[in-house]
């Protein structure tokens, strides 16, 4: 198949090409023209064609799709220097583009697989009032699909359940074979060590950076964040986060190796259509049990705070089990061993973000 990827450069468009083609398909990666320093990342591999264009602009989005009998819609503005108009244009009209353009000249489509977000589950109404952004992440039991917060915040949270909505509705209303999959924090190992080796996630620098000027009109908020600074010794160590009633910080990531295998089961499996899927993998990091097996094995101390932001949540896969035979595999050890592996310049399975990647054979 002749397969179109937005985003085919990005850090999880860039793995999926290079599995797909493994598979004998062909490759047509939308870059965005903002992103022009990553535009030529797989010009290595044979069958892959490269356009330049905006998802805004209807006739680029028109030249993507013709001849696709697949898409992956991973591209979005994410963390760049939009505002609010620009992210509901890339992520809402962006992606209604790209359907109708389907609609118009991919009439025999076998699938349209839409990247969506966890944080469409995120609780806007009880976000925590002093501390902007800082929405309810905090879950007693896990999170199964059918748990959409019913406010999103925006730009991008808010502006991906559009595309979601936009998606499903075009396969409802006019029978595109749409997917969506709303992706936990993925993880691409080359990413996840510091400096200095050591896992950026569980540092207690970036977290008393972020606390450091702020003051809250909350008491009990004011004392967590004055813990932090006091904890503060100006060296780096290892930080045991605790949400504001005690318990140990919980997330669940996906490294972008089992974010690629949910997608190639999206391709194959007839089961996709039509439905939404979480898409999360192996990687259930525990901060309690974490931090203090890193600080021996870094020879590092570790301090314990508690944070005002509250972090505390998994996901139910039962459905895309089920449906998809879908089985991640990177854990949190498998995760670390693929970025040591990276950091000594050994050759992994993995496609760096942000660089041009030539394989050995090339």
């Amino acid at each position: 198949m002749k397969i179109l990827i937005t985003g085919g450069t990005g850090r999880i468009g860039a793995n999926l090409a290079r599995h797909l083609l493994a598979k004998g398909h062909e490759i047509r990666s939308f870059v965005y023209p903002g992103d022009a320093g990553r535009a030529h990342k797989l010009d290595a591999y044979a069958n892959v064609e490269t356009i330049v264009g905006d998802l805004r602009n209807f006739d680029d989005v028109t030249r993507a799709v013709q001849g696709a009998d697949a898409i992956y819609h991973l591209a979005a503005a994410f963390g760049g220097p939009f505002d609010n108009r620009q992210y509901l244009e890339i992520n809402g009209m962006g992606t209604i583009n790209l359907l109708e353009a389907v609609r118009a000249h991919c009439p025999h489509l076998h699938r349209f697989v839409y990247a969506c977000t966890e944080a469409i589950y995120w609780r806007l109404e009880e976000r925590i009032p002093h501390l902007l952004g800082k929405e309810s992440r905090y879950f007693e039991q896990p999170i199964t699909e059918t748990m959409v917060a019913r406010y999103h915040q925006m730009p991008y949270f808010l502006t991906k359940w559009v595309g979601e909505e936009l998606v499903m509705a075009y396969h409802h209303q006019y029978g595109v074979p749409a997917t969506s999959f709303r992706f936990s924090t993925v993880i691409e190992p080359s990413e996840f060590l510091d400096e200095t080796g050591r896992p950026k996630l569980f540092l207690f620098r970036p977290i008393y950076e972020l606390y450091r000027t702020q003051t809250s009109a909350d008491p009990a908020e004011q004392a967590m964040i004055d813990e932090i600074k006091a904890q503060w010794t100006g060296e780096d160590c290892f930080l045991l986060s605790r949400n504001p009633n005690g318990r140990p910080h919980r997330q669940q990531f996906c490294d972008v190796r089992d974010i690629v295998q949910g997608l190639l089961l999206a391709l194959e499996r007839a089961e996709a259509v039509g439905q939404e899927f979480t898409l999360a993998g192996a990687a259930l990091f525990d901060w309690g049990k974490l931090v203090p097996y890193l600080a021996e094995r870094f020879s590092l101390p570790y301090v314990e705070a508690r944070i005002p932001s509250p972090n505390y949540f998994e996901f139910d896969l039962s459905k895309i089990k089920r449906l998809l035979g879908y089985q991640p595999r990177h854990d949190f050890h498998s995760i670390l061993a693929t970025a040591e592996a990276m950091r000594r310049g050994e050759e992994t399975e993995v496609i760096p973000t942000g660089v041009r990647f030539v394989p050995a054979a090339a």
